[in-house]
């Protein structure tokens, strides 16, 4: 019986520990989706804007900010409240690394003719709707994690290569959707402009409501409106994260409808394809 503990010890003691996870931080919930992707076990993903939270305005609660003392990692993706929070984050944790996923991107103007705007943070921070830049924020993303996490190098690696393979897979998807229908129109009208870059990639103009967090005045609401007739659009896309009583005015004005829609998805594979279905639903009618 000696023997047989003594045996069932050594075993125990000669399987290697476990490592704890690499605790990091992402701004907006696609961000969870993509360092998941690629880290897979070897991560431990806080959010820090919350689903149904806008991040333009988001404040962190004091729980975020006690878990976020743990995090190794910070991945930043240009969102606007980071600009606030950013610095906050650094003093109360200079240990934990800040990494500028949309580094190597170059960013538009939220609103077309502004290209100025960049000192002012007028540029769109939307580059997770755009398969394309999404393939650098995962370079970006898999380099930060190799740097903080040499021993697991090769599975940040493999699963770089396995999202790569899902981004590829989402761009088909879409064009698939888009492209094999006879689109009546290109432009779409929206609330926030959010979808700068969705549209860019697939050869879409978004018409946007909001204009610098404002909603419109009624001059500008009635420009909206007499935009919307000429180009035959009935439908108004709306996040959840904002009101829709602007949207509705307009489309009660039109006789049409608000139709929700959603770029802060956390399944990006399933938030994207969504996006594109409804759509190609709205332009090719």
């Amino acid at each position: 019986m000696r023997q047989f503990v003594l045996a069932a010890l050594l075993t125990l003691f000669s399987i290697p520990a476990l490592a704890a996870p690499l605790n990091v931080a992402v701004s907006v919930l696609p961000q969870k989706y993509f360092v998941e992707a690629i880290g897979g076990d070897h991560v431990h993903v806080q959010v820090m804007v919350r689903p149904g939270f806008e991040p333009a305005t988001y404040d962190p609660t004091p729980r975020q900010l006690t878990e976020l003392s743990r995090d190794r990692l910070y991945f930043a993706i240009g969102v606007p409240f980071e600009r606030t929070w950013l610095p906050r984050f650094r003093s109360a944790n200079p240990n934990m690394r800040i990494v500028e996923t949309q580094h190597g991107i170059q960013r538009s103007p939220m609103i077309p003719g502004h290209e100025d705007d960049a000192a002012a943070g007028g540029l769109d921070p939307h580059i997770w709707l755009s398969p394309t830049l999404v393939r650098i924020q995962a370079m970006n993303i898999m380099n930060a994690l190799v740097k903080a996490d040499p021993a697991h190098a090769g599975d940040y690696r493999r699963g770089y290569e396995r999202f790569a393979l899902t981004i590829n897979r989402v761009d088909d998807a879409i064009l698939k959707t888009l492209a094999s229908a006879d689109l009546k129109q290109n432009r779409f009208m929206v609330f926030h402009p959010a979808f700068g870059y969705f549209a860019a990639a697939y050869g879409l103009k978004q018409i946007p409501i909001e204009a610098e967090g404002k909603e419109p005045s009624p001059q500008q609401l009635a420009a909206l409106i007499h935009t919307a007739r000429q180009n035959g659009i009935k439908v108004v896309f709306v996040e959840p994260q904002f009101s829709q009583k602007a949207a509705r005015t307009i489309a009660d004005a039109l006789g049409g409808r608000v139709v929700p829609i959603d770029p802060l998805a956390e399944d990006w594979p399933k938030g994207m394809e969504a996006i594109a279905t409804a759509l190609h639903a709205v332009l090719t009618h």
